[in-house]
C-alpha cells in the first residue's frame, strides 16, 4: 500500500525480478553550471537534429580495480564513412559504424552511462549514438554479474557499492587508451547518466553517500523497499558507516527512472552539481510518486525533472526495438520512437548548457504535449 514520506506517496516496491526481464528476453531477451574557459567563439549546437558527425562504436575489455574483466563500449565522432554498421554483441544493429578512428581534432566532452538491473551497456544505444553525433565521447561498461547475460552472478549487496566504482574505473580506462589520448583529458571530467539501477549509480556518483544506519531506520518503516535487505547484508559483513562513491570529476548527472531512494535518501542534499531527472508516468517499476519524485525532491543543487506521462520504464531504452513484448511497447504508451526524440533533444540541450555551448535554449524544455517539466 502506498504511504507518505514528507507528503510524497511512496511504497518503494521496486520489482527487481520484473526489471530483470532484460535477462529473460535476451536469452530470449530479457550548484553552478560547469565552469568553462571562454573561447573566442562559443560552440553552437542544434539539439533538434542529428549531429554533424558520423558515429563509430567499438567494444573492448578492461579490468576493474577488483581484478574483474569487464566489457566496455565506446561511441565517438568519426570522419570515417562507408564502414559496415556495428552489431551489438552480434545480435542487432543500431546506426553506428563498426569501428573507425575517433576524430580528435579537438577535445571531446565525455559521458559515462550505467545500464539498468539486468540490462547491458548498449541498452539505450539510441541516445549514445545521438550524443556521439554531436561530438560527445560516450562510454558504457557492462556491470559484471548484473547484465542480461549473467544476471545474479553478483549479489546486490556487492553491486550497490561496486557499480559506481565500475563507472569510475571505466573513465580511468578511457584516459589510459592510446587511441583516445588526443580526444580527452582528465581535468575536463565527465557527465554521468544511468537508467533504473544505473540511475541510482549516477546519483551516488554525483555525491549522495549511502548511510547504512539511516537506511536501516528507513527500512524499519518500509521493509519492502528494494535494497533494504542488501544494504543490511553489506552492513553485517562490513560494518555500519557512511559509504561514499562520489567522483569529483563529474560535472553533471542524468538519472533516468532511478531506483534506490531507500539507499540514498539521507545523502541527496550533499549533491552540488546540476541534475536532470527523467521519469515515466506509466512506470510501475520506479514510479514517479515513490521513486523518481522523492529522489528529485531531496536534491538541493540546480535540478530539472522531465516526466513523460505516457512513458513506461523501458521507454528510455531500446527494448522495444529488440523485442517488442513489453507493455511499454504497446497501446496506451508513448511510442518509443517519439519518446526518444524528446529524450535525445533535451539530454543534448542539458549537457550543452553545462558546457557553455550555444543553441540549446529552445530545447530545455522543448514544447511538447508529451512532457511535464519542473525546474528548481
Amino acid at each position: 500500500m502506498a504511504q507518505k514520506i514528507d507528503g510524497v506517496l511512496t511504497d518503494l516496491r521496486y520489482d527487481a525480478k520484473k526489471d530483470g526481464v532484460w535477462m529473460l528476453f535476451l536469452l530470449g531477451f530479457s550548484c553552478a553550471d560547469k565552469e568553462v574557459v571562454e573561447e573566442e567563439e562559443s560552440i553552437s549546437i542544434d539539439p533538434t537534429q542529428q549531429g554533424e558527425w558520423a558515429v563509430g562504436t567499438r567494444d573492448d575489455l578492461f579490468v576493474n580495480r577488483h581484478g574483474q574483466e569487464m566489457n566496455i563500449q565506446y561511441w565517438y565522432p568519426t570522419e570515417d564513412t562507408g564502414i559496415d554498421i556495428h552489431e551489438y554483441d552480434d545480435l542487432f544493429e543500431g546506426t553506428a559504424q563498426d569501428g573507425g578512428d575517433p576524430s580528435c581534432r579537438e577535445k571531446r566532452p565525455v559521458v559515462l552511462f550505467s545500464h539498468g538491473n539486468g540490462g547491458m551497456r548498449y541498452q539505450s544505444y539510441f541516445l549514445m549514438e545521438f550524443l556521439a553525433s554531436h561530438g560527445f565521447m560516450v562510454v558504457a561498461p557492462d556491470h559484471l554479474g548484473n547484465t542480461a547475460f549473467d544476471m545474479g552472478d553478483s549479489p546486490h549487496s556487492e553491486l550497490v557499492f561496486r557499480r559506481p566504482e565500475d563507472i569510475i574505473d571505466a573513465y580511468d580506462f578511457l584516459l589510459s587508451e592510446d587511441r583516445f589520448t588526443d580526444c580527452v583529458q582528465e581535468e575536463d571530467g565527465y557527465a554521468v547518466m544511468g537508467h533504473s539501477f544505473g540511475g541510482y549509480t549516477s546519483i551516488a556518483l554525483a555525491g549522495a553517500p549511502l548511510n547504512t544506519e539511516e537506511t536501516a531506520i528507513f527500512c524499519t518503516q518500509y521493509p519492502s523497499a528494494w535494497l533494504c535487505d542488501d544494504i543490511a547484508q553489506f552492513a553485517q559483513e562490513n560494518g555500519d558507516g557512511i559509504y561514499e562513491r562520489h567522483d569529483s570529476r563529474i560535472w553533471a548527472s542524468i538519472p533516468m527512472t532511478p531506483a534506490g531512494y531507500e539507499a540514498l535518501g539521507s545523502g541527496l542534499a550533499n549533491i552540488e552539481i546540476p541534475m536532470l531527472f527523467w521519469g515515466g508516468g506509466k512506470d510501475d517499476l520506479t514510479a514517479m510518486e515513490w521513486s523518481v519524485r522523492p529522489l528529485y525532491d531531496g536534491v538541493t543543487s540546480q535540478k530539472m525533472l522531465a516526466e513523460l506521462p505516457q512513458a513506461g520504464h523501458y521507454t528510455f531504452t531500446n527494448a522495444c526495438d529488440i523485442l517488442p513484448a513489453y507493455d511499454d511497447c504497446g497501446e496506451g504508451f508513448l511510442p518509443p520512437e517519439d519518446a526518444h526524440v524528446i529524450i535525445n533533444e533535451m539530454t543534448v540541450a542539458f549537457l550543452a548548457k553545462q558546457l557553455g555551448y550555444k543553441g540549446w535554449e529552445d530545447s530545455l524544455p522543448l514544447s511538447s504535449n508529451d512532457l511535464v517539466w519542473i525546474e528548481d
